[in-house]
Order: structure tokens, then C-alpha cells, then sequence
């Protein structure tokens, strides 16, 4: 992650899970994080097809000159990378990872503003699949930022993170031993690259939407 908003927010969210995949939706304060809260939303996740934003901070409506709140965060994204965002955002909704979005965004007059966003997983009253938290930063801020909304959004990086090493959905729950490091996921599409070393691939494995990539970390 590149930019400090992004960090910050993986970092709080990060320790409010403790030894969980996903904190609770109700563990937020907005006031531990009420440097950031302005670029934050959170998301309602009903399915692939049905994401819309619960909440979002200030400066990121600011960003598109209107309250995004209850509207779909599919309908932001350019028409090319629509299924790419919806793969991504099923493996943080469903598989509980955290996801890296580099992309860029565009007004009517062809002004062009580049982002990081972070996506990570909430519980809502225990139950998994149903709220997403994150955050979205541009790199700088030209004068024309809430005078010219944007329009569109592309993608131009996609990254998952497996905060504890390795998916959820692979650990066995009679085992209880800990994940071993080196391993990366990436969905079976080109638009996101596994965050693991080409040279560590040893074992690829097709579970559901998903390619598991098992490998060993270099020294």
C-alpha cells in the first residue's frame, strides 16, 4: 500500500480483528480513525451484483460532487472492468481477504485523478458476506477536485491480501496448526496477479472462482 490513508486504515482494522478473519461492523469508532474518516465508506454486500454504499466519508463525495450514500458502487466503475471489480469484491466479501485497488478517475472534460483504495471484510453481527470497509485516497489533489466530479472509474492494479498468510476457507480446523507462509491467491482472471514471488509457485489448486497458488518464501 502506497498511500498513508490506505495504511492507516488496514493497520486499525488489522488489530480490531485480533485472531478473527473479520472484526465486527459494530467494533468501528469512528473516532479512532477520524483522521481518515472522510476517505472511508463502507459497503453493503448483498451479492456480486448487489453492492451498495451504507456510508461514505466527505472528501471521497467531495471527490464525485455528489452523496454516494445508497448508491451502487458497481455503477462508479467503467463498463471493461465491471466483472473484474465484482470477482474481487466476492473474495473479500465471501473469502474474508483484503484487497488492494489501484485505479483512476475521470471527469467529462478528461481531467484524470489517480487513487489507492483498500477493501477489507466486516462482520455484521456475526454474519460474514454482508458489510465491506474501505477507504480511497487520491495521490494529489489538483484544484479541480469537487468542482468537476468524476465519472468513471478504470482500474489499474488489483491486489489481494491474506493478512494471516493464507485463506480462510484452506485452513483445516482439525489440524489447529497455523498456516505456513508463501502462500498467494489470485482469482482466475488477468485483472488481478497473486502477491506472491513467480519463483516460490510450486502447487496450483482450483477451489470455486479461485486459483490457490502454494509456495515456499525466499530468504
Amino acid at each position: 500500500m502506497k498511500h498513508q490513508v490506505t495504511r492507516e486504515l488496514f493497520t486499525y482494522w488489522d488489530g480490531l480483528r485480533g485472531g478473527r478473519t473479520a472484526p465486527e461492523r459494530s467494533d468501528i469508532d469512528p473516532a479512532e480513525i477520524h483522521q481518515i474518516l472522510g476517505d472511508t465508506f463502507i459497503l453493503e454486500y448483498g451479492n456480486q451484483n448487489a453492492l451498495n454504499f451504507r456510508l461514505a466519508g466527505t472528501r471521497l463525495c467531495g471527490s464525485f460532487c455528489r452523496e454516494l450514500k445508497g448508491r451502487s458502487f458497481l455503477d462508479i466503475w467503467s463498463q471493461e472492468d465491471t466483472s473484474s471489480i465484482k470477482l474481487l469484491l466476492a473474495a473479500v466479501a465471501e473469502d474474508e481477504a483484503a484487497a488492494v485497488i489501484g485505479f483512476k478517475g475521470k471527469t467529462e472534460r478528461d481531467q484524470e485523478l489517480d487513487f489507492e483504495a483498500v477493501l477489507l471484510p466486516l462482520r455484521h453481527y456475526g454474519q460474514p458476506k454482508s458489510r465491506i470497509l474501505g477507504a480511497a485516497s487520491p495521490a494529489d489533489m489538483p484544484y479541480w477536485v469537487g468542482i468537476w466530479p468524476l465519472t468513471e472509474l478504470s482500474v489499474t492494479s488489483m491486489r489481494l491480501i491474506w493478512p494471516d498468510e493464507r485463506p480462510a476457507f484452506m485452513r483445516t480446523a482439525k489440524s489447529g496448526t497455523k498456516a505456513q507462509p508463501g502462500f498467494g491467491l489470485a482469482p482466475s482472471t488477468a485483472a488481478v496477479s497473486p502477491s506472491v514471488d513467480n519463483a516460490a509457485f510450486q502447487i496450483e489448486k482450483q477451489i470455486g472462482h479461485l486459483t490457490v497458488i502454494e509456495g515456499g518464501r525466499r530468504d
